[in-house]
């Protein structure tokens, strides 16, 4: 007999929003060995950010840290013990690229995980066979089913409303880099069946942006039904300006899966922060983490910071605000959103029980 193919919505799977309840946040820990030239001589700093960001996840939720194996005592040592620090073979800190996504189904009573094949964004970085092995771990240690994907998919360039609308960039998943085999309809077909959805809206994204091809996490997210919380770059920021303004126009334009148009809120960039010396430093307010209770992102020692600590409480007015000096993660290209991934909770139960 013939196996039928696995498809989320068929099988009553979707994808929950980030908002919605969750058991869990698994963090990546950074890793200097083989990433030289991704942190330099920050290492230190970058991993004092990770242990505060993980601490503070701690505060709300349980935490969940995957650390390369030799790491694993300086992961423990600086994130304390109100964090879980598991040893693997993970060669990155940027899980939710690599990692399992998590699915609930309608009664949110079973949950699974889905897998897409990880190729380091385009072989900009080698090894990554522990990244690529990460989302079998996870399922390992969550104990739940696991399902894959051949096609190439970073976690970080798209974002799921939970009733069926998925947002993504043409500049990430139409690149060459990733899929070259594959067409606009082919990948919106593997999506639908992987995560349940049932309509993805593509902006433009942001081809200038190298490290990630411009992934949508650092340019629009959803906030909640029918509501979008956007990276609102300034004029004077020419070409950037010129390439938000157009992913805002396609924003305007679209509707989600149950035919509503978007209320657009913004959200300020930095301006006239410490690059670290550094290309590749991401500078955003928009790649931050949602935990139960509170909105947790980077603070950059600049004006816009209040700004953007206003624009967090109207986005979401029931939630604490958490503005953590994290700006030495964005040495390495990402922020918090880029190195974690929400794990949702099953009825009023925990749906995690990592094992070491």
């Amino acid at each position: 007999m013939t196996k039928t193919r696995f498809d989320a919505a068929r099988e009553g799977f979707r994808m929950p929003a980030e908002w919605e309840p969750q058991a869990a946040t698994w963090l990546g820990w950074p890793v200097q060995e083989n990433r030289e030239e991704l942190w330099g001589p920050h290492y230190a700093a970058v991993c004092e950010a990770f242990a505060l960001l993980a601490r503070t996840i701690a505060k709300y939720q349980r935490c969940i840290v995957t650390a390369y194996t030799p790491l694993v005592a300086q992961a423990r040592a600086l994130c304390g013990p109100t964090v879980e620090v598991l040893p693997l073979a993970v060669e990155d800190n940027w899980l939710r690229d690599c990692g399992a996504i998590f699915l609930v189904n309608d009664d949110r009573v079973q949950q699974l995980a889905t897998r897409f094949r990880f190729n380091a964004w385009g072989e900009k970085y080698t090894p990554y066979d522990g990244c690529a092995q990460l989302a079998v771990d996870m399922a390992r240690l969550a104990g739940v089913p696991l399902q894959s994907s051949d096609m190439v998919l970073e976690g970080g360039s798209f974002y799921s409303d939970g009733q069926g609308t998925l947002l993504t960039t043409e500049s990430c998943l139409l690149h060459p880099n990733r899929n070259p085999h594959l067409t606009r309809a082919d990948i919106e077909a593997e999506l639908r069946r992987m995560l349940g959805v049932t309509k993805v809206i593509w902006l433009p994204g942001n081809p200038a942006e190298v490290e990630t091809n411009g992934h949508v996490d650092i340019i629009a997210s959803f906030i909640a039904p029918g509501r979008i919380l956007f990276n609102a770059a300034e004029p004077d920021q020419g070409e950037y300006y010129r390439c938000m303004q157009e992913n805002r126009r396609a924003l305007e334009l679209a509707t989600d899966a149950r035919g509503r148009r978007f209320e657009i809120l913004e959200l300020p960039v930095p301006r006239g922060h410490d690059t670290w010396g550094t290309e590749r430093f991401c500078a955003s307010y928009a790649n931050y983490v949602l935990v139960n209770g509170a909105v947790i992102s980077s603070s950059y020692g600049v004006a816009n910071d209040a700004l953007a600590r206003e624009a967090f409480a109207r986005a979401f007015p029931d939630r604490l605000v958490e503005l953590l000096p994290l700006a030495a993660i964005s040495v390495g290209g990402g922020g918090a959103h880029c190195s974690s991934q929400q794990q949702p909770m099953l009825g009023n139960r925990l749906a995690v029980t990592p094992r070491n």
